[in-house]
């Protein structure tokens, strides 16, 4: 989905705007539609058919949007949620709520991308993950999930200078996973432009249909979180990785096997020493 519309239903002149623009939204405020058009290589009449099918009057109207949405704080993120709330403020249509973006999520998995990635990740010499933001809490799922299966696993949690340190030790036998949501950051373009050099490879994981990351990536999956003017969701992330890992854990299953037994000893003989917390 970009812009409120699913990809698949514009035409293919409008896709390439759609494209165009996601990868150069910086620009557009200062365009007219010929400026567009020659760029997409369309014609002016494309352009100027394509801002209806994005729910804009005009471009006048869509860079409006576009502004709007710039200047989108976290507190007017939070007050969509509660918008949202407004017609049933129960807790249980709340949480159906996030039904929505699992089914978006399961719509558009590509089974075939989803299994390479789970190859990938089971046969991976160590495992980087790179998540800023909120996506930190995926990042900690992943290595908590795959660790158990004795994988080796690094965060890559640092930013900007410092994450040069953390890159040093990628190996052409590893695989660099990138949790990229919004937009593509430059530690993100850092990160897949060093990949191509060290010849191993990449996952995306992103909520994004159109973006430059995508051509870069190996192997993307998407999972939906809601529109960028919306409180995000981390649900169908979580469960879109909840699957992989399971799906990586058949892969190695003697390995997977072997360290549930051992933790399940070690918490036996050690279980007056350290009990299970409630």
């Amino acid at each position: 989905m970009v812009f409120g519309v699913e990809t698949e239903k514009l035409t293919r002149g409008h896709q390439r705007i759609a494209d165009y623009i996601s990868k150069n939204m910086d620009d557009v405020p200062f365009m007219i539609e010929e400026d567009i058009a020659a760029a997409c290589g369309v014609s002016v009449s494309t352009v100027s058919r394509f801002w209806a099918e994005v729910g804009s009057k005009n471009l006048k109207e869509f860079k409006q949007r576009v502004k709007d949405e710039a200047l989108l704080s976290p507190a007017r993120k939070l007050q969509s949620a509660f918008d949202k709330m407004e017609g049933d403020s129960s807790a249980a249509a709340n949480v159906l709520g996030a039904t929505d973006y699992l089914q978006q999520s399961a719509d558009r998995i590509d089974q075939a991308a989803f299994d390479a990635a789970a190859g990938m990740l089971a046969h991976a010499g160590t495992v980087h993950i790179y998540g800023p933001g909120s996506a930190e809490c995926l990042t900690a799922l992943m290595d908590f999930r795959l660790s158990r299966f004795g994988a080796d696993v690094r965060r890559l949690d640092r930013g900007g200078h410092e994450l040069f340190e953390s890159m040093v030790p990628i190996r052409p036998e590893d695989v660099i996973v990138i949790f990229g949501f919004v937009s593509e950051s430059p530690e993100m373009a850092v990160l897949l432009d060093f990949a191509r050099e060290r010849s191993c490879r990449t996952l995306l994981i992103t909520d994004l249909a159109v973006s430059p990351m995508l051509a870069k990536a190996d192997i993307s999956l998407f999972t939906a979180r809601g529109q960028l003017w919306e409180f995000h969701s981390m649900v169908a992330p979580i469960a879109v990785i909840e699957a992989l890992i399971v799906a990586v854990g058949k892969e190695r299953a003697q390995a997977a096997l072997a360290g549930s037994e051992e933790l399940h000893r070690l918490r036996r003989k050690y279980s007056k020493l350290l009990p299970k917390r409630i």
